[in-house]
């Protein structure tokens, strides 16, 4: 219970040093998401199911239970489109994010970043009286370190917008029109079945321009689908 407790603080500190507020989104786990979309799937709702697995794998890109299971959940809801693949460094590097955690990699690029400083001067200012070998370690150690700074903030940074991503969604809706002009009466290219990932390019009024995964494009309402 003590260590429960000292997470639970933990994760409201880095909450509030970022600048929000606290809310029960903050501690969302991929399981906890699993556990979601499998509910979900039980009473039927598709849209809802993918969306939790979606969030799930937002957190832990690399958790096996809840690839398989939006997998599974996308055929059964007759959704063929294959997601397009990443270039694997690409995957590697959103995993080792989501192992480390933005909060975490911010920490190691302060003490990276500080323990380069520290080399750096010491090297500076000590540098005729230390002996050869200690001088020529020094200064490329504390470029290492520099470099490792730069590396974790730059992890950070992108697993950060990576999670606050606001341009992929999932339609939740049971059934929804994909029109060609963000007008209720407009066209209708496509009728849509829940559980379709799309990108959103654009917002007009009450409507959204999005790409679906084989590249149609259309205008469906902000009501019908949820961002992951």
């Amino acid at each position: 219970m003590p260590r429960q407790l000292l997470w639970l603080c933990l994760v409201l500190a880095a909450t509030v040093l970022r600048g929000q507020t606290p809310t029960l989104d903050s501690f969302q786990t991929a399981d906890g998401y699993l556990a979601q979309g499998n509910a979900y799937f039980t009473e039927g709702a598709t849209g809802e199911a993918i969306l939790a697995f979606e969030r799930g794998l937002r957190l832990r890109p690399n958790h096996v239970t809840l690839r398989n299971n939006l997998r599974y959940v996308r055929e059964e809801a007759g959704i063929t489109a294959p997601p397009l693949p990443e270039f694997f460094l690409v995957r590697w590097w959103r995993t080792v994010g989501a192992v480390i955690g933005s909060t975490m990699a911010y920490v190691l690029a302060l003490i990276c970043w500080w323990l380069a400083v520290a080399a750096g001067l010491y090297w500076y200012l000590w540098r005729r009286q230390m002996a050869e070998k200690r001088r020529f370690v020094l200064l490329p150690g504390s470029v290492f370190l520099l470099g490792l700074a730069v590396l974790f903030y730059l992890m950070a940074r992108t697993r950060y917008d990576f999670l606050h991503r606001t341009d992929e969604a999932i339609l939740i809706a049971p059934t929804a029109a994909l029109r060609v002009s963000p007008t209720e009466a407009a066209s209708v290219e496509a009728e849509l079945a829940s559980g379709q990932r799309l990108l959103i390019t654009d917002r007009v009024g009450d409507y959204v321009k999005v790409t679906l995964e084989d590249g149609r494009q259309g205008y469906l309402l902000v009501a019908e689908l949820a961002v992951i």
